[in-house]
C-alpha cells in the first residue's frame, strides 16, 4: 500500500558502489608519517589533521576510524565484531565511504567520497586545547563534554560526513563532537527474527559506538561520563530508542532529540514481515528457513541487494527498512524488547534530562516531491493515504476507512490541496509525538524535558538552497540543525561568522549555546534557567526560537495546538479499540 510517507521520498540521487577491498579507501599504515595530531586508541594509534572553525579557533580531526570490524561477507547481517588492533600509525585525516544507499532527500546537500559496506567509521573533532603543543598528542585529564550525533535519512540513506555535519560550530565552544557512518535501509533494519537476521542492525551499531566511546573517551580529552547523544529526524528517533534501551544504561548522561522521537507517527515497528517478504522476492529468494534465506544473502552481490532495496524503498515509501520489536535472541544484544510508546510509559530512559526540537514547517522541506507526484490526487481516490503508517498497519481495513473519514473532515475539508498535506504531516509525524511524549513523562516524574519550536526564518536557508524551496514563515525539516552542525556542501569555507554579524549568525550562536549548555548543565542556558523552565503536562510549554534579538520567549500550547493534541488523541483511541486489526 501507499502509504503518506511514501511521497516524502525525493528525487533519487545514485551513488557509484566502491569494491570494500579497493586501495581507493585503504588504509595507510606507516609509523613514520608526520602527524599534525596523534593519539592511542585501544585499537591502536590514530594520526589526526588540524583544522579550522570559528572565529580561526584551531581544532583536531580524525576522520574514518573504524569503530569495529567492517561488516563484510559472513558479518554482513551480524552484530558488529571487536576490532583487531593495527601495528602501526593509523591515517585518520578523511571521512571514509558512506554506507550503501539511494539518496532521495539530500541531493547535493550531501557530497559523499564513495560508497561501501566497508563504512563502519567515526569522526571524531576536538578542540585543539586538549592536545600537548610540543608532542602533539593528547592530555589524557581534559575531560571535556562528548556529543554524539547520529545522522538522519529515514533509516534508509545519510552519513555522519562534514558536508552535512561540520563540527566548526560546536568544537569552537571548546566541546568534542564525534559522527559516525552506520548499517541503512536492509543492511541496518531487515528482520526475519532470528539470530543470524535479528533486524535493528543499525541501532546495534549506535550501541557499540557508544561504547566505543567510553573505552577511547580519555583518547580524545573527553570525559566518558559526561556524553550527550544527539539526532535529527530518523537519527533523532535512533537516538530516542537506544536511549530506551536496557543495554544503554551508563552508555550517556543526557539527550538532544531533534524533529523525531521514538513513539513518531512516520514509521511503524510492525511490518517487517511484509517488508522483507517483499525485498526477498525482489531478490528471487525463495526459501523459508531463515538460515537458508541469510545463507544466500551474505554471498549476493551488493548491486543486487541495493536495486532490490531500491525497488522496495520505492514501493512501500522512504521509510521502508524500519526498527523492529526485537524477539531475544542467543549473541544478539537487545535495543528493542517491546513498543516504544509501551517503554516510555513504563519509565524507560526517565532518568535521562532531554531536550525535544520540532520545526514550525516541518514538511514544507516534501513540498516539491509532494507536488511531482500528485499526492493530493491520491489522497482524494484513497483517503486511507492519509493515514500514518503506524495506524495503517495497526487497524483492520475498515476501521482504516472509517479513520480517514475523520481525518479528511478534519485537514482536507474543502478538497484536498498540498498546503492541506503539509499541514497534517506537521502535525502527525512531528508535533503530536512529541507532545505526547512530554505528558508521559511529565505524567512520571521524570528528569526535566525541555521542549524548543524552530520558527526562524532565516536570510540565507541553506534547505531551501539545496532543495530549491521557497516557503516562508518560520523553519522546516533540518534547518535547525543547520545551526548547530555547519552545512560545509554548500557553505563558503573562507567565511568566519563570529562574532556574529547577521541575524543567522545571531541565531547559530544561540543555538549552540544552548547545546553546549546543556552538555555542561543539563539545562539550556546554565546560568538563566528560570528563562527556560522544563515542560509540564499541565502546560506543555515550550521556548518559541523565532527571532535571535528576542531568545527568551516561553510560551504555552495554544489553543490550535491543544485542540489538534485531543484530535489525535481520539484518533489514537479509535485505532487502539480496534480489536479485529491483523496481528
Amino acid at each position: 500500500m501507499f502509504t503518506f510517507s511514501y511521497y516524502l521520498c525525493l528525487l533519487t540521487t545514485c551513488f557509484c558502489f566502491v569494491d570494500p577491498e579497493s586501495p581507493t579507501f585503504s588504509v595507510n599504515d606507516d609509523a613514520s608519517l608526520e602527524c599534525d595530531v596523534k593519539t592511542r586508541l585501544d585499537s591502536g594509534w590514530v594520526c589526526g589533521r588540524v583544522r579550522e572553525a570559528e572565529a580561526g579557533v584551531q581544532y583536531a580531526s580524525f576522520r574514518g576510524i573504524p569503530y569495529a570490524q567492517q561488516p563484510l561477507r559472513e558479518l554482513r547481517f551480524k552484530e558488529l565484531q571487536p576490532l583487531d588492533p593495527w601495528p602501526n600509525v593509523r591515517l585518520a585525516t578523511e571521512e571514509g565511504p558512506i554506507c550503501p544507499q539511494y539518496d532521495e532527500i539530500y541531493g547535493r546537500l550531501a557530497r559523499p567520497v564513495g560508497m561501501s559496506e566497508a563504512c563502519i567509521h567515526a569522526n571524531v573533532h576536538v578542540p585543539l586545547g586538549a592536545f600537548h603543543s610540543d608532542t602533539k598528542d593528547i592530555r589524557q585529564k581534559t575531560g571535556l563534554p562528548i556529543l554524539v550525533f547520529i545522522h538522519g535519512g529515514g533509516f534508509q540513506i545519510g552519513s555522519g560526513d562534514s558536508d552535512l555535519h561540520g563540527p566548526e560550530y560546536l568544537v569552537s565552544k571548546g566541546v568534542i563532537l564525534i559522527t559516525f557512518n552506520y548499517r541503512l535501509n536492509v543492511f541496518g533494519y531487515l528482520s526475519l527474527n532470528c539470530s543470524a537476521v535479528p533486524g535493528n542492525n543499525g541501532l546495534r551499531d549506535a550501541l557499540t559506538l557508544l561504547r566505543w566511546v567510553q573505552r577511547n573517551a580519555r583518547a580524545f580529552g573527553g570525559d566518558p561520563d559526561n556524553v550527550t547523544l544527539a539526532g535529527q529526524s530518523c537519527g533523532s528517533v535512533a537516538a530516542h530508542l537506544v536511549s530506551l534501551s536496557e543495554a544503554s544504561v551508563g552508555l550517556m548522561k543526557r539527550v538532544i532529540l531533534m524533529s523525531g522521537v521514538g513513539n513518531a507517527g512516520f514509521y511503524t515497528t510492525s511490518p517487517a514481515q511484509t517488508v522483507a517478504a517483499m525485498f526477498l522476492k525482489e531478490v528471487g529468494i525463495n526459501a523459508t528457513d531463515a538460515d537458508e534465506i541469510h545463507k544466500q544473502l551474505i554471498h549476493m552481490p551488493l548491486k543486487k541487494i541495493m536495486e532490490a532495496n531500491r525497488i522496495v524503498q520505492f514501493t512501500t515509501g522512504l521509510v521502508s527498512f524500519v526498527p523492529v520489536v526485537e524477539a531475544k535472541h542467543a549473541g544478539v544484544t537487545t535495543i528493542l524488547d517491546d513498543y516504544p510508546a509501551t517503554l516510555i510509559k513504563q519509565g524507560r530512559g526517565k532518568d535521562l534530562p532531554l531536550i525535544v526540537g520540532t520545526t514550525s514547517q516541518e514538511c514544507e522541506t516534501f513540498k516539491r516531491r509532494l507536488e511531482y507526484l500528485d499526492f493530493a490526487g491520491t489522497i482524494e481516490k484513497n483517503p486511507v493515504a492519509a493515514l500514518p503508517p503506524n495506524i495503517i498497519y495497526s487497524v483492520s481495513e475498515s476501521t482504516a476507512l472509517d479513520l480517514a473519514e475523520v481525518m479528511m473532515a478534519r485537514y482536507y475539508e474543502g478538497g484536498v490541496t498540498v498546503d492541506k498535506i503539509i499541514a497534517s504531516c506537521k502535525n502527525q509525524f512531528f508535533l503530536y509525538p512529541a507532545l505526547k511524549l512530554e505528558e508521559w513523562r511529565s505524567a512520571q516524574g521524570a528528569a526535566p524535558l525541555y521542549k524548543y519550536v524552530f520558527a526562524f526564518d532565516s536570510d540565507y536557508n541553506v534547505i531551501k538552497f539545496g532543495r530549491m524551496l521557497t516557503y516562508e514563515g518560520g523553519g522546516a525539516h533540518i534547518e535547525d540543525q543547520t545551526f548547530v552542525l555547519r552545512v560545509n556542501s554548500l557553505t563558503d569555507p573562507d567565511e568566519k561568522s563570529f562574532p556574529p554579524r547577521t541575524r543567522d549568525d545571531l541565531m547559530k550562536h544561540w543555538m549552540t549555546t544552548f547545546v553546549v549548555n546543556f552538555m555542561r548543565c543539563s539545562h539550556p542556558l546554565c546560568d538563566n534557567q528560570s528563562e527556560w523552565p522544563a515542560t509540564d503536562a499541565e502546560r506543555l510549554n515550550y521556548q518559541l526560537l523565532k527571532e535571535p534579538m528576542h531568545i527568551y520567549n516561553n510560551v504555552n500550547l495554544t489553543t490550535e495546538e491543544r485542540d489538534m493534541l485531543n484530535f489525535h488523541d481520539s484518533i489514537s483511541e479509535m485505532a487502539s479499540g480496534d480489536t479485529s486489526a491483523a496481528s
